[in-house]
């Protein structure tokens, strides 16, 4: 792909910048749309006469729609917008940083967003719409997936467009239980988005996540959870995200003798509600059922999503979860693992 674009930036100098300014056009619109000319020339620091003309354009392919409202992105918009997410990348120049973590990383394929998501709400969206993107370009007949729930990825379900009918036989799970908090960032109301989304079946895990040792061994005995959690490990796709340890701890309502604990043993990430250190050992494990780190490893297509310079470490710390998977970042956290691994 990259040769490609070089080429065509090559042989149609005007390629980059007019792809460039239509490709966000049309993001600004998907994020804050209905939104006016005038509202779109100042986020996009532009001419309301450029802003016109390429809004004009982009209407006439049928990509945005104008009303009274303002200009909003149709559904055949929202399509190309996440397929051209990816040579967008290649174009911005965040190939070299993204090839320098795969190669350090064993990572089959690094996407890189801009910004820092530590410090801007907007970089989630683009977490999001270029996790959409990658997606898109995965999904194939006969496949299952697993997600995990969490703000940001609930923002890739948001930007998934729509495949009814272009896949078949396509199954979505969620990977394990909820955490509480608001419903719309659970994993199963994730799973059933983005079932609804790409026209797969679903299948709902509706246990509490935080259940006892006893509890959890009784549950685990039951026919109907047995079937789950054997789908589960059989799954072809898991899309999860990364967090840091101490924030999700406390966002989780672990115990008070659990946070000590996580604190004196330094552990800097989590995910699949395993907690871990800086050398990526397991240091905690809240009681669950679902995905564990040990499944999530033999899954063959792993998709991960973190952002903010502050996941640095706990990306470090989980790297043998996306050795050889599919990794989507912020470029402050690229440019802090890359600090990272020179020291």
């Amino acid at each position: 792909m990259q040769n490609l674009i070089t080429a065509l930036d090559v042989f149609i100098p005007e390629f980059s910048l007019l792809f460039k300014i239509r490709y966000h056009v049309l993001q600004v619109v998907a994020e804050q749309g209905p939104i006016g000319r005038r509202g779109l020339a100042m986020v996009l620091q532009a001419s309301e006469r450029i802003i016109r003309k390429e809004v004009e354009v982009l209407s006439r392919q049928g990509l945005v729609e104008i009303s009274h409202m303002g200009i909003g992105i149709t559904c055949e918009g929202e399509k190309i917008l996440s397929s051209l997410y990816l040579p967008l990348q290649v174009l911005e120049g965040a190939s070299l940083l993204e090839q320098e973590l795969e190669k350090r990383l064993g990572i089959k394929q690094v996407v890189i967003v801009k910004g820092n998501a530590d410090q801007d709400e907007e970089v989630k969206k683009r977490l999001g719409m270029a996790c959409a993107s990658m997606l898109g370009g995965l999904l194939r007949d006969n496949l299952s997936i697993a997600i995990t729930g969490g703000t940001t990825i609930a923002k890739m379900v948001e930007f998934m467009p729509r495949q009814h009918g272009n896949y078949k036989n396509l199954m979505v799970m969620p990977a394990r239980g909820s955490v509480g908090g608001r419903a719309e960032f659970q994993a199963n109301t994730v799973a059933v988005e983005l079932a609804k989304k790409i026209g797969a079946q679903y299948e709902l895990f509706t246990l509490p996540d935080n259940l006892s040792s006893s509890s959890i061994e009784l549950i685990k005995q039951e026919p109907t959870i047995q079937k789950v959690l054997h789908k589960l490990t059989e799954t072809d796709m898991i899309i999860f995200g990364i967090g840091s340890a101490m924030k999700m701890a406390r966002r989780r309502n672990e115990p008070s003798e659990v946070i000590e604990k996580l604190e004196s043993k330094k552990a800097v990430a989590e995910a699949f509600r395993h907690y871990f250190d800086t050398e990526g050992n397991i240091v905690y494990a809240s009681q669950a059922i679902g995905v564990s780190p040990a499944i999530a490893k033999q899954i063959p297509l792993r998709l991960a999503i973190a952002g903010g310079e502050s996941k640095a470490s706990a990306l470090l710390a989980t790297r043998e979860l996306i050795e050889g998977g599919y990794l989507i970042i912020d470029e402050s956290v690229a440019q802090e693992i890359i600090k990272k691994l020179t020291i």
